[in-house]
């Protein structure tokens, strides 16, 4: 039996908090032990700012530049956005749950230590990003994008995908047995990742394909 290193999570703890008005997101870029519980920080440039020991559930950050943003030990739950614009972000030792996202623009940013929970994407666009110890749990995502991206201990548990991209992605102790998706680009590019039985029969006509097989029963 092929035994993986697990994705290393340490739990979330909060630290105490203050409460966060409009005013303190006028005084930024950098936010530490704050409670953002139900801002609304529409159409405000937040790019390259950090995020410490924060509370962001239920933000709204429709039409927000989030790209090179720093999130680290923060909770964001229930975050209110159509299109999450946060290129280049680096998210560590932290939550993202129960969210609903058209598309999430996340490509060529880093994640350490997080776990993704119950939440819905459209396009999730991780190209070329890293991602070392996250776990993704109870998602659903109508496209799934990791091309050129590079996943070390990552575990995706009861999670469907429509399409997946992932030529040129790299997998280290990565399983995407939990992953149940419909289509791929490239079976081939799933190399060194765990999948089941059940995938690889799946993906059969896949591989048949592309090797220019013609099959007939």
């Amino acid at each position: 039996m092929t035994s993986l290193a697990s994705p290393r999570i340490v739990p979330l703890v909060l630290p105490p908090l203050t409460r966060a008005d409009d005013y303190d997101l006028d005084e930024g870029p950098v936010w530490e032990d704050l409670d953002f519980t139900g801002l609304d920080c529409s159409g405000r440039d937040l790019t390259d700012a950090v995020f410490t020991g924060c509370d962001l559930t239920a933000v709204t950050w429709e039409d927000t530049a989030l790209r090179g943003v720093t999130i680290t030990d923060c909770r964001a739950e229930r975050l209110s956005v159509t299109t999450l614009r946060a290129a280049s972000s680096h998210w560590r030792r932290s939550v993202l749950s129960g969210t609903r996202i058209g598309a999430a623009e996340l490509h060529g940013g880093e994640w350490d230590q997080c776990v993704v929970s119950g939440c819905k994407v459209g396009y999730l666009n991780l190209r070329a990003a890293s991602l070392t110890d996250v776990v993704f749990e109870g998602c659903v995502f109508d496209d799934l994008d990791v091309m050129e991206a590079s996943l070390t201990r990552v575990e995706f548990r009861d999670c469907r995908a429509g399409m997946v991209t992932a030529r040129g992605a790299t997998f280290a102790d990565t399983s995407l047995v939990g992953l149940d998706f419909a289509g791929i680009d490239d079976p081939s590019a799933l190399a060194g990742a765990l999948v089941s039985h059940e995938q690889v029969f799946e993906l059969a006509p896949v591989f048949a394909a592309r090797a220019g097989l013609i099959v007939e029963d």
